[in-house]
């Protein structure tokens, strides 16, 4: 028993639990805005609305001829993070702008919310408007029945706050029953197998039959938040907490790309990772390392990927939403609150036309092999489809 709590392995997991307690306190100590935003999630009161007062965030269409573009693949890679991944919505607005069709789509967590609609045909402004005039009855499904089953059981049984029909549901509203293996532009996103400790890319050439509801849910049940999704035979959650800027699908499963457009709204710009200068002399100073110690794999991780997009095409970086946004309790304040979208959407537009219209080639266009072969890495095994993920 001893040497199971001792385990060196389980300091993240140690640190995490401490300072996803100690952002959750805070907020609702010094944060009355957090503390009515859990309230308005669950208690809406008759003179409420949680519906932003806009829900069509967009000026007309501008058509824009961008002639940088013509002949080359055109990625999008999208990190998590929670609804501020309702920027994506805004940068595909301005592929719409640019009459540009990107060839692959990888997203991940919050912007798979945004991403795989996008990526089904749906125009931009349809699922900002969706998004945007969804309520709290459409996600938010706590689950007090586990809940009170645990209490029971000594905690059996018990894997999140809140299930994840509802999600699936409403977003069964907006794409039917359309499975990956539909969809106009081949979108993935990373999951996560709870019984294995396995990371996979589901999407079309992986799982087509699963459908894009269901991989919605899935790609957005972050554990002990929301609850893993039971398939086939395992339990599957948002990958997310592993591979938080996946590329992979970019690079190996899909054909490869001439540009990326990067979007990034969960860490500081280039993936740089928080100050802790000063770490020891300040009050509480294990929380000031924890933190580091939190984040440190994940970060890492992202920076190695950026790294190999950019070895393997042109990367045109965006930062539309702040990291203070979602930082810390953030990271939930955005997904139960959605009047801010409504700006990451606008933000995401900007920031994505402006990215789109500085572009000057820099490199030949690569064929579509030669591409893949110099960005290869490894084994292509998540390539080939795992029958137990199946709709």
């Amino acid at each position: 028993m001893l040497g199971t709590v001792l385990d060196v392995f389980r300091l993240r997991q140690y640190f995490n639990a401490l300072l996803t307690s100690r952002d959750m306190v805070d907020s609702l100590r010094d944060d009355a805005v957090f503390l009515n935003t859990i309230r308005r999630a669950l208690l809406l009161l008759p003179t409420e609305s949680t519906i932003p007062d806009d829900v069509h965030p967009f000026p007309p269409m501008r058509r824009r001829s961008l002639t940088a573009f013509q002949g080359r693949r055109v990625a999008l890679v999208a990190t998590g993070g929670s609804g501020a991944l309702a920027a994506v919505t805004g940068v595909w607005r301005a592929f719409e702008e640019a009459g540009i069709r990107p060839s692959v789509v990888s997203v991940c967590s919050g912007s798979s919310l945004f991403g795989f609609p996008l990526a089904a045909g749906i125009p931009a402004a349809e699922v900002a408007e969706f998004t945007l005039s969804m309520t709290p009855d459409d996600y938010v499904d706590i689950n007090w029945k586990d809940l009170r089953r645990a209490l029971l059981r000594g905690g059996a049984g018990f894997a999140g706050f809140i299930r994840g029909e509802r999600i699936e549901e409403a977003y069964r509203r907006l794409v039917g029953d359309m499975t990956l293996g539909e969809l106009a532009v081949p979108c993935y996103a990373p999951v996560w197998n709870v019984e294995d400790n396995r990371l996979e890319y589901i999407g079309p050439r992986t799982h087509p039959d699963l459908s894009i509801a269901r991989a919605i849910r899935v790609a957005i049940s972050i554990p002990l938040f929301l609850d893993p999704v039971r398939i086939g035979e395992g339990n599957w959650c948002d990958g997310g907490i592993v591979d938080i800027f996946p590329v992979k699908p970019v690079l190996e499963i899909e054909e490869g790309c001439d540009v990326a457009l990067a979007v990034n709204c969960f860490y500081p710009p280039e993936f740089a990772g928080e100050n802790a200068e000063g770490w020891r002399e300040a009050p509480a100073s294990i929380l000031r390392v924890a933190s580091q110690v939190r984040t440190c794999q994940q970060v890492e991780l992202a920076r190695e990927n950026l790294s190999r997009l950019r070895e393997a095409c042109e990367v045109l970086l965006i930062d539309p939403v702040p990291y203070s946004v979602v930082r810390g309790s953030g990271f939930y304040k955005q997904f139960l609150d959605r009047r801010d979208w409504p700006d990451f959407m606008r933000w995401g537009h900007r920031d994505a036309a402006r990215a789109l219209a500085a572009y000057r080639p820099r490199r030949r266009v690569r064929s579509v092999a030669a591409a893949r072969r110099g960005s290869r890495r490894g084994s292509t095994a998540a390539a080939r489809p795992d029958r137990r993920v199946t709709a």
